[in-house]
This record gives C-alpha cells, sequence and structure tokens, in this order.
C-alpha cells in the first residue's frame, strides 16, 4: 500500500512540477504582452495631448512624414480606440492572472509532495489530503492550452536537463549548450535512428531470402 502510495505521490509531482513551469512561462507571456499594450496606449495618449493642448507651431514639429496636425490627431486618436478595444477583448491581464493562480496551486502541490517523500510518511490521509488538492488545482485552475502543452513540456524538459547539467559544470554558457543538445538531439540520434532502420531492412531482407 505505502509503494502505491509512493509511486501516485511521485507521479503528482512530476506532473505538478511540469504544468507549474507551464502556467509560470503562460503567465509571464502575457503578463508581458499587456505590458506592451498598456505602454503603446499610454505613450499615444501622451502623444496625442501633447499635440492638442500646446501651440500650433509645436504640434507641427511632433507629427512626423510632414502631414497635416489635424490628420494625425486623428489617426492617434483612431490608433489608441483600437489599441484599447484590443486591451478590453483579449484580456492579457486576466490570462495572467488566471495562470498565476494555476502555477501557484500546482506549486504548493510539489510542495507538499516533495515533504511527503522527503519525510517518508505516506500516511493514507496525508496522501489523500495531496490528491485532493491537486484535483481541486486541475479543475479550479486556468488549464493549460492543447496546442501549448508540448511546447511547455519541452520546455520545462530542456529546463531540467539544463540545470542537472550544470549542476557539475556551472560555468557552461547556456547558449552553446542548449545549441549542443540541439544537435545531439535533432542531428546525432535521427543519424543512429536511420542506421538502425537500415540495418532492421537489411536483417528482413536477409530472412525473406533464407
Amino acid at each position: 500500500m505505502a509503494k502505491d502510495f509512493r509511486s501516485e505521490i511521485e507521479r503528482i509531482r512530476k506532473v505538478s512540477d511540469m504544468l507549474a513551469s507551464g502556467h509560470a512561462h503562460l503567465k509571464d507571456r502575457f503578463n508581458r504582452r499587456a505590458t506592451l499594450l498598456d505602454l503603446a496606449i499610454l505613450g499615444l495618449s501622451t502623444w496625442l495631448t501633447g499635440i492638442v493642448f500646446i501651440e500650433p507651431h509645436f504640434g507641427v514639429k511632433l507629427t512626423p512624414l510632414g502631414l497635416d496636425p489635424q490628420l494625425w490627431v486623428g489617426l492617434l486618436g483612431i490608433f489608441t480606440f483600437l489599441l484599447s478595444v484590443v486591451q478590453l477583448r483579449v484580456d492579457w491581464k486576466g490570462c495572467s492572472d488566471a495562470h498565476r493562480r494555476a502555477f501557484d496551486m500546482y506549486a504548493e502541490v510539489k510542495r507538499e509532495c516533495g515533504y511527503l517523500l522527503a519525510a517518508d510518511e505516506l500516511t493514507e490521509d496525508k496522501c489523500q489530503r495531496v490528491i485532493t488538492r491537486y484535483d481541486m488545482a486541475t479543475d479550479v485552475g486556468a488549464p493549460l492550452p492543447e496546442r501549448e502543452f508540448l511546447a511547455q513540456k519541452q520546455r520545462h524538459l530542456q529546463k531540467v536537463a539544463i540545470s542537472r547539467y550544470l549542476d557539475h559544470s556551472p560555468s557552461t554558457s547556456l547558449v552553446l549548450l542548449r545549441c549542443k543538445m540541439w544537435w545531439r538531439d535533432n542531428v546525432t540520434k535521427q543519424s543512429e535512428i536511420t542506421a538502425g532502420n537500415r540495418d532492421d531492412s537489411k536483417l528482413i531482407k536477409h530472412d525473406q531470402i533464407l
């Protein structure tokens, strides 16, 4: 029974670790988008206000490409309104907050699993509590989009592999290490697979002849 609990807690810890990494990345991505959109609206609004409320002579200098200041004011107003509508429609701040809450829940589940595995106190009550929290995080937290799942899993596994490599080679260049891992997984292993398939084909043909 204790062995079954341990394997289940280890599985939940592994999955929660991957999901926490995925939600953390999406949280940061949507937060960057929301910040850039806010800055764009703020910049255009400031530009528009500057042209409208200063002397016409300076308004001409703030108008690019020799356009008529009144035309440029209209274009700035349209751009600002359009970005404001986009901001309301995409709600990147809300998406970032949702993924942040999901990240917090999965990170807490991962922490609880680590405590149980380290203390070796795998009682039924404690394990059931962790399983319940994991189920709640799955039901309540923001889902990881299906189209993002494989990319986020790949990013998480790369992070784990790089972290383990840095444990014994801390001065390694991250850029070179990523290139080395890419070459190993996409060139070296593919060549080995191709060579193995050729050998299998030769064996099949040989068996057919016999």
